[in-house]
Formats: structure tokens, C-alpha cells, sequence
């Protein structure tokens, strides 16, 4: 018997060392993905508003985002291992809810806009159909 307590109080000893590091390192990787999508969307935005280039820097910054939760809220999943008393379960699914609420309307926001383009890609290629079909028939009529 002693020998399971020992073995219990050494698994959470380990646990007590491991979760807290793994939770710093996804926050980290998380951050530093919010900190990379940051940089990328700010070149892109002053690309396009310099250049006038046609690029969607609001979807790169919105799917940066989404990753970027992604892991904050695996950090926020780890902690709750070690969590001593129902008020820190609470504050930590109160967190977890907020960041889980952020994520869903980032990818709501990213699905709409990204069909929108779609949209506008499939409105502009039929008017060039139309277009070229005005082309042809004109031609057509002036070989009469």
C-alpha cells in the first residue's frame, strides 16, 4: 500500500511540474502567432492602401486569430487538471467560454467574407462572359 501512495504523490509531483509548462508553452505559441499574424496583416494593410493591391489582410488577421485561440484555449484546457476549488473552474470556463465565443465568430466572419468573394469572383466572370459574347455577336454582324 505504501507503494501506491508513493507513486501517487511522485505522478503528482510530475503533473504539478508538466501542466504548468505545457500550458506556458502553448500561451507562448499562441501569442507569438497573434504577434507573427499582427506583422503580416499590418504589411499587407499598408500594401493595399499604399499600392492600392488587391489583397484580403483582414482574413489573414481573422485565421491568425482562430489559430492563435486555438492554442490559448488548449493552455486553458491543460490547467484545468491541477485546479484546487470550484472557483478557479469557474473564472477558467468563464475564460475558456469567452475564448471559445471568439473563436466561433472569427470563423463565422471568415466563412462569410471568404464566400463573398466567391460571389464577387463568379459575378465578375460571368460579366466577362457577357462581355465577350457582346464581342463576338458585334463582330459577327460587322463580318456581314
Amino acid at each position: 500500500m505504501n507503494i501506491f501512495l508513493l507513486l501517487e504523490s511522485g505522478l503528482d509531483l510530475a503533473l504539478e511540474l508538466v501542466v504548468p509548462l505545457i500550458a506556458l508553452v502553448a500561451e507562448i505559441i499562441g501569442l507569438i502567432i497573434i504577434i507573427l499574424s499582427l506583422l503580416r496583416s499590418t504589411y499587407h494593410y499598408l500594401r493595399v492602401s499604399l499600392f492600392h493591391d488587391d489583397y484580403d489582410f483582414r482574413l489573414e488577421m481573422s485565421s491568425g486569430l482562430t489559430t492563435a485561440l486555438e492554442f490559448l484555449l488548449a493552455a486553458e484546457v491543460s490547467k484545468t487538471i491541477l485546479l484546487p476549488d470550484l472557483n478557479s473552474v469557474l473564472l477558467l470556463a468563464a475564460t475558456f467560454a469567452l475564448r471559445a465565443a471568439m473563436s466561433i465568430l472569427l470563423h463565422a466572419e471568415m466563412h462569410t467574407e471568404r464566400a463573398e468573394k466567391a460571389e464577387a469572383r463568379r459575378e465578375a466572370k460571368q460579366e466577362e462572359l457577357r462581355e465577350g459574347k457582346k464581342t463576338d455577336s458585334r463582330k459577327a454582324s460587322s463580318d456581314l
